[in-house]
């Protein structure tokens, strides 16, 4: 097994769609054996391999702590055990521009087949999927729905959902768009979007368009720019990203920072369109704030029934109590539904202030281990929060502004983030 240390390659530019789009800027990455090399990436698609310790690893400790040789103890040691640096880990590239990667924004395995990674384009309104993403082997397909156009425009964020579907085949998921719907720019943005759900067995996404509005299994039509999506159960979701009403006319609804919780009830099955049964309960109206072009991610924390989140344009985490809140009245949709009230009075909870100055675009979130990951958007840093906020390990990745997003723990315990300046995933290998 050869073991090579490179530097990589990164877009100054928010994206990059070409080799041309790139320049220099140093950082380690691992790769193993032979690569497929491209547009200045470091290439490769293999393992970081021997970067831990050849006798298995150093003990972890039950709060998620790892033991160093001097006794002392690292907590949350994912992002490394070093002086924070990217030079304390070494990163190992999943996937680049070369497999099919146009501004990644987000990333999620599919636990019907766990080593699975899902990473959605908001560059061309595309998936693209990694097979045995742990593992040397691992290899990258990309889909796209025949309709993307509209249910996938412009993805910020993808969530894996529940089983149960209408048409036979078991396994969904969630994609939100930051789109006003314009079909692709080919019209003025009417703002009838919102998250959409699909089915996740690949003889249905990206392969099915029975009626020529692709193979999405339902969608629902109340958060146009929509920055972030997660799953509760069954077809019910959390997004981050509403719409605000003035009144019963269309043309008097316009997006709004917002926390939304969606539930698909019965999807409708492949590409059709019967929403009658969908329920849309908006939350926290401008008690949170977007900015374009950063996704807002969110967790469902199931055993508080908290819903994490990163508040992006206000520069801190909260959590929102989802068991509080009380009806305040109807909204007005574009389409008829089972439900879509305005909810008040839910409890909020700053855990990380923006007083404190630790976060300046907080964008990527994850819990992991009893502590909060955050990816700041801004300053390239991840960081491991407790749950009262105290600030427990970071890495500065080396990446510049613009780079981070989305990322996702492993079935291998390590984290695996979007690259979107350099088109890449990447994973942390700690040393």
């Amino acid at each position: 097994m050869r073991t090579v240390l490179l530097t990589s390659v990164f877009c100054v530019l928010a994206a990059c769609n070409a080799p041309g789009d790139l320049s220099f800027q140093p950082l380690p990455v691992v790769v193993v054996g032979a690569g497929a090399g491209g547009n200045g990436n470091a290439g490769g698609n293999g393992n970081a391999g021997g970067t831990g310790s050849e006798d298995g690893g150093d003990p972890m400790l039950p709060d998620g702590g790892m033991m160093m040789p001097d006794g002392g103890m690292v907590v949350a040691p994912a992002l490394g055990r070093g002086d924070h640096t990217y030079n304390s880990v070494n990163f190992t590239e999943i996937a680049n521009y070369d497999h099919g990667l146009r501004n990644p924004r987000d990333l999620d395995f599919n636990p019907r087949r766990p080593d699975e990674l899902w990473v959605v384009n908001e560059g061309d309104n595309s998936v693209l999927i990694v097979n045995n993403a742990s593992l040397d082997t691992r290899t990258q397909v990309k889909k796209k729905d025949g309709y993307a156009v509209h249910f996938m425009e412009h993805p910020s964020s993808i969530a894996f959902g529940g089983d149960a579907t209408t048409i036979g085949v078991p396994g969904t998921f969630g994609t939100c768009q930051e789109s006003r719907n314009t079909y692709g720019g080919q019209a003025a943005h009417n703002d009838f979007m919102g998250p959409a759900l699909w089915s996740s067995d690949l003889t249905v996404f990206a392969a099915s368009n029975p009626i020529g509005l692709g193979a999405h299994l339902d969608m629902l039509h109340g958060s146009p720019n929509c920055m972030g999506m997660t799953h509760v159960s069954d077809n019910i979701y959390w997004v981050f990203g509403g719409k605000r009403h003035t009144g019963s006319s269309m043309q008097r609804q316009e997006p709004i920072p917002a926390l939304v919780k969606y539930n698909f009830n019965r999807d409708h099955g492949i590409g059709l369109d019967d929403h009658a049964d969908g329920e849309i309960y908006q939350y926290a109206d401008n008690e949170v704030k977007d900015v374009p072009g950063v996704p807002s991610h969110l967790v469902f924390e199931h055993a508080t029934n908290l819903l994490w989140v990163a508040d992006t344009g206000n520069k801190r985490i909260i959590t929102m109590d989802t068991t509080t809140g009380t009806r305040a009245g109807p909204l007005y949709g574009q389409e008829q539904l089972r439900a879509y009230d305005r909810m008040t009075g839910a409890v909020i909870a700053e855990v990380v202030s923006a007083a404190t100055g630790m976060l300046q675009q907080p964008s990527g979130l994850e819990l992991h281990d009893g502590h909060i990951y955050v990816s700041d958007h801004q300053t390239g840093r991840i960081s491991a929060f407790d749950r009262q906020g105290n600030l427990v390990n970071w890495l500065d990745t080396g990446l510049p502004a613009g780079s981070l997003s989305g990322m996702h723990f492993g079935i291998d315990g390590k984290l695996y983030f979007v690259d979107m300046g350099a088109n890449r995933v990447l994973r942390i290998d700690p040393k």
